[in-house]
């Protein structure tokens, strides 16, 4: 594993934009996170982290954290990761650091549209299963989705988000998200594929 000063010495010669500012590191606190070209689940994923991979953070815009790190295939990437799968290198952050939403199954049904000559919409259904201190007594959970749209021998991806709040009862509690999904172009898809989902929890 690239050493601190090495992995410092490799940022600065490769990414001189990033010269004139201080540089920020962090270190992911779960995995694997999803890495996308902008700041939310519907831009395209580029990468995907691993838990304490060291990260370069450039800049913020509301929930989200614009980054840059060296994957372990030796790419270069630069992209954008919910801030809350991201600490201060070296530090944990004791609020949440027990707090954790597992994604334990999914369904997706889908309803053909009113000319019945495609899909129309689908429902999403999520069960999940909430841990957190015994001090917590409720929990935001945010799932996100990937899916494909299948449309005449071709697929295209789609991504779905959903948000809940769910109490928790001596530091558990389980729930059940559901995600209505309005695919685009409804006369022409075939069929709908859940390809990839997970859930993270933040206490309020």
């Amino acid at each position: 594993m690239m050493s601190r000063k090495g992995f410092v010495l490799l940022l600065i010669m490769m990414v001189a934009s990033f010269q004139a500012r201080a540089l920020e590191f962090y270190k992911v606190i779960d995995e694997p996170i999803n890495i996308r070209s902008g700041p939310g689940v519907s831009f395209e994923r580029l990468a995907q982290a691993k838990k304490n991979e060291q990260v370069l953070l450039i800049k913020r815009q509301e929930d989200w954290a614009n980054i840059f790190f060296i994957h372990p295939d030796g790419r270069k990437v630069e992209g954008w990761i919910h801030s809350d799968f991201i600490s201060p290198d070296g530090e944990v952050r004791q609020a949440d650091s027990k707090l954790k939403a597992s994604a334990i199954g999914a369904q997706l049904n889908c309803l053909p549209n009113a000319e019945n000559t495609g899909i129309g919409s689908c429902l999403l259904n999520i069960d999940l299963t909430v841990v957190g201190p015994l001090t917590t007594d409720t929990v935001a959970v945010a799932c996100e989705s990937e899916l494909l749209m299948h449309v005449n021998n071709e697929t295209h991806p789609l991504q779905e988000s959903g948000r809940i709040r769910t109490p928790l009862k001596q530091g558990s509690g389980a729930a059940r998200m559901q995600i209505i999904v309005l695919p685009p172009n409804q006369k022409s898809i075939e069929k709908m594929t859940l390809v990839d989902y997970r859930c993270m929890a933040k206490a309020l």
